[in-house]
């Protein structure tokens, strides 16, 4: 599947139940859903994790401190790999922010008309993470290029979209795939500039252009985290 930006697609959306939220709270299981997952992905593979409001700072969409319920940055031991930013919202919902310009919002509206569930979006939410974790996320900023304006009756002028970004996931086993595209205009000139390097040596390392699968932790080390977070019975000493 390949959609359109999250603003084009919202520019064609039906006008009918847009901007009401009627019923908001009932996405709050994907908090539960991304706190869990930001355990799995801190336990099986080797990253360094911070937290706070601060990891969203370079970000492009990225929530306000007051939209912000917690912000967690995984960042590989690999500079082939895609750091992820994963922030829970007060909507409430949840935002991946991957590699160097992926980013994805569950819910990806929320609104009546959309008439989106939580089930739906926590699949989405735990195949696209466990996905780029695994090396399935590849991004692209296409040669500059002037975008063309056409016209048709049905929709009138419309203005072509030039130079792009856009990034295609792929789940491992190939169950699932995602990708979007949008215009390279709408990214500031230096995160833009900053983008094409990084990926141009991500090309450099990378036989198919894809960021890299994140590297596993040490199996004694996973073994140590499990055993320090066992209870202790009555009587026993970690001494």
């Amino acid at each position: 599947m390949f959609r359109l930006s999250r603003s084009d697609r919202t520019a064609a959306s039906p006008a009918v139940g847009l901007s009401v939220f009627s019923d908001p709270d009932r996405f709050a299981p994907l908090h539960t859903v991304a706190t869990e997952l930001i355990e799995h992905l801190t336990s099986v593979y080797d990253v360094r994790r911070e937290d706070g409001f601060a990891v969203t700072a370079e970000l492009l969409n990225a929530p306000t401190a007051a939209e912000t319920v917690q912000a967690v940055r995984l960042t590989p031991n690999d500079d082939a790999c895609a750091p992820m930013v994963i922030v829970l919202t007060d909507f409430p919902g949840v935002r991946i922010y991957a590699g160097a310009l992926f980013d994805e919002f569950y819910p990806s509206c929320g609104c009546d008309a959309c008439a989106e569930t939580w089930e739906g979006c926590a699949d989405e939410l735990r195949w696209q993470t466990l996905a780029i974790a695994e090396g399935g996320l590849a991004e692209n900023v296409s040669e500059p290029r002037r975008a063309r304006w056409s016209f048709s009756l049905s929709r009138g002028i419309e203005k072509g979209m030039g130079q792009t970004v856009s990034w295609q996931l792929r789940a491992a086993d190939g169950s699932a795939e995602s990708g979007q595209q949008s215009r390279a205009e709408d990214v500031p000139g230096d995160l833009l500039a900053r983008t094409r390097a990084r990926l141009d040596v991500l090309g450099a390392v990378s036989p198919n252009g894809r960021w890299m699968p994140w590297p596993k932790r040490d199996r004694r080390a996973q073994a140590c985290d499990h055993q320090s977070s066992l209870p202790m019975s009555e009587g026993t000493s970690t001494l």
